[in-house]
């Protein structure tokens, strides 16, 4: 392209091609006549070059610096608006924030307060637990004990008094014959009809010395008195002490259990030879108790110790990381089952901005007021995140899967001590969770909460293609930028020592950077926020009665299924 300006003393011929611009300059001016005729050839070349670069730089410079005069008033008019818009969200937000942490930790009447109530009241969980297992009606403790010692134990039915096997029974049986027989070989030594009795043998002696002497009753009386001499131990009646004597001997001597021929004495062997065998009986069961109870702790210690390692290597390894984000995305999933949004797991796909950031997007449906919303989840275990770090990543996320609000989630065992707990920071939300720790839910549910509530409802001012291209020119622009950044890097490398070049595609580097950021103040001037409390009231942003349970039964440690 060819340019001829012909006015006089000054005239210009300017040749464009895409590679170079030709330049031819006429200036019969008097005082340029004069500055270049004091000058040599080599002067005269340097002082053009110079006079053409200069002057097109600060040409340059003022066109841009009117074109950003031009935008300031449209610029500080739009922050304004938008400043004074994100004040009054913001306060809306902290009253939705207030009531949702009230309605869970307060003091009185808070989900929490509740949960914590229903698991250590007297008839909580821990109470049912405790009656399952200790109680004493039903429970584990009173079987055991009941078939120990219980009615219907072996021990039990050996000192029964009713049981015809009882200990109790066998004695008495074998008192009742010892005593029956004693007693029996004495009535048989008294009776006097028993003829190998004691007293039948004195009567028939008695008879038999009176029949003889019958003929002189002086004899008679003299034998009688004779048979009943005590002193004479010859007598009858001494030899019926004596056989008296020795029939109570016998009965003392079979019911004395030290006598090793005794009744007794065998009855005690028995009844002691049955308790020594129940004795050995019960240490054998108590000894095999024991050793399944060793059995079973060493096992309890060893599962223990496995769990232990798996979860210290699984920290030290990538693998642990993956496990946190599947425990996230599962209590994300159970939790906001059931609202008008839909879950998506997005950390194998890429976004707009063609990376993989964010791991999911919870997103309304077209039944929901805010129908396109989205809030992006991003869980990180990984202790080099500080909180700017985690904000950058965030706000990263949130644009490659266009969400109106993050959270990032990050394990309580990498979290450092000043990363905050729970924290707000604009639209992103920053929580730690432990997925082992069933008191950090509530904090995960609320963080869930609070993000749903952050998001806004939307509409396109401008035309659809019209959004497209600006959305096309700003990823343009950041690829620009992103190779002049490498260009600078190389520039760095290769030239260190040529300032020039450096200054201009720093120059460049920061003119493309306001020119970004200008486009996308411009794209989002497009998108006009749309505050219509009515509509908004009839779809309340919430999560359906009982989400906090159903996502602590989705992981995995609590056996459901994620």
């Amino acid at each position: 392209m060819t340019n001829m300006i012909g006015t006089q003393p000054l005239s210009v011929c300017v040749v464009f091609a895409t590679d170079e611009v030709a330049l031819d300059l006429r200036d019969r001016r008097p005082d340029s006549l004069a500055l270049f005729g004091e000058l040599d050839e080599a002067s005269r070349d340097q002082l053009a070059h110079d006079a053409w670069a200069i002057g097109l730089r600060a040409l340059a410079n003022a066109h841009a610096a009117a074109q950003e005069s031009k935008l300031k008033d449209v610029g500080a008019a739009l922050v304004g608006d938008i400043d004074r818009q994100l004040r009054l969200y913001v306060e809306q937000q902290q009253q939705t924030i207030g009531a949702v942490l009230t309605r869970y930790f307060d003091p009185k009447d808070g989900q929490v307060t509740q949960r914590l109530s229903a698991f250590v009241d007297d008839h909580g969980v821990l109470a049912r637990l405790l009656e399952k297992y200790l109680g004493p009606q039903n429970s584990v403790l009173a079987e055991a004990l009941a078939k120990q010692v219980g009615e219907t134990s072996p021990l039990f039915r050996k000192l029964s008094p009713t049981d015809s096997t009882g200990l109790v029974k066998v004695l008495e049986a074998q008192l009742r014959a010892v005593m029956s027989e004693g007693h029996a070989e004495l009535v048989r030594a008294l009776d006097p009809l028993a003829e190998d009795g004691a007293v039948s043998r004195f009567l028939k002696s008695l008879r038999e010395e009176l029949k003889g002497a019958d003929e002189d009753r002086q004899m008679q009386l003299s034998t009688a008195l004779a048979a009943l001499d005590a002193n004479d131990e010859q007598s009858l009646l001494s030899r019926l002490v004596r056989e008296t004597h020795r029939a109570r001997q016998d009965v003392l001597a079979a019911v004395n259990p030290d006598a090793p021929s005794s009744p007794m004495a065998l009855l005690k062997a028995s009844l002691t030879k049955l308790l020594e065998e129940q004795s050995t009986a019960q240490l054998a069961l108590a000894k095999r108790q024991e050793e399944r109870q060793v059995q079973f702790e060493k096992e309890v210690r060893e599962a223990l110790v496995r769990i232990e390692l798996k979860r210290s290597q699984d920290q030290k390894s990538t693998r642990g990381g993956l496990v946190f984000e599947d425990a996230v995305l599962s209590f994300v999933r159970a939790a906001t089952q059931g609202a008008p949004c839909v879950f998506e797991a997005t950390g194998a796909t890429a976004g707009v901005g063609r990376s993989k950031k964010g791991d999911a997007v919870v997103r309304f449906t077209e039944e929901s007021a805010f129908a396109g919303a989205g809030v992006v989840f991003e869980a990180k275990r990984d202790a080099g995140y500080a909180v700017q770090k985690a904000l950058d990543e965030l706000d990263a996320a949130r644009k490659n899967r266009d969400a109106a609000a993050g959270v990032f989630v990050m394990a309580r065992s990498h979290a450092s001590d000043v990363f905050p707990r729970f924290a707000r920071y604009g639209n992103n939300v920053l929580v730690v969770w432990d997925d082992q720790d069933p008191t950090t839910d509530a904090y995960l549910h609320a963080a869930i909460l609070l993000g749903i509530g952050l998001v806004t409802r939307t509409k396109t001012a401008g035309d659809a293609g019209d959004i497209t291209a600006l959305r096309d020119i700003e990823a343009r622009i950041e690829d620009e930028l992103s190779r002049l950044e490498k260009m600078e890097k190389h520039s760095d490398t290769i030239r260190k020592n040529v300032e020039g070049i450096s200054d201009e595609i720093r120059k460049a580097h920061k003119a493309l950077d306001l020119l970004l950021r200008k486009a996308q103040s411009t794209l989002r001037a497009l998108n006009v926020e749309v505050l219509d409390e009515a509509t908004e009231a009839a779809s309340p942003l919430s999560l359906p009665k009982g989400s906090l349970a159903a996502a602590v039964l989705a992981l995995p440690g609590c056996g459901g299924a994620a």
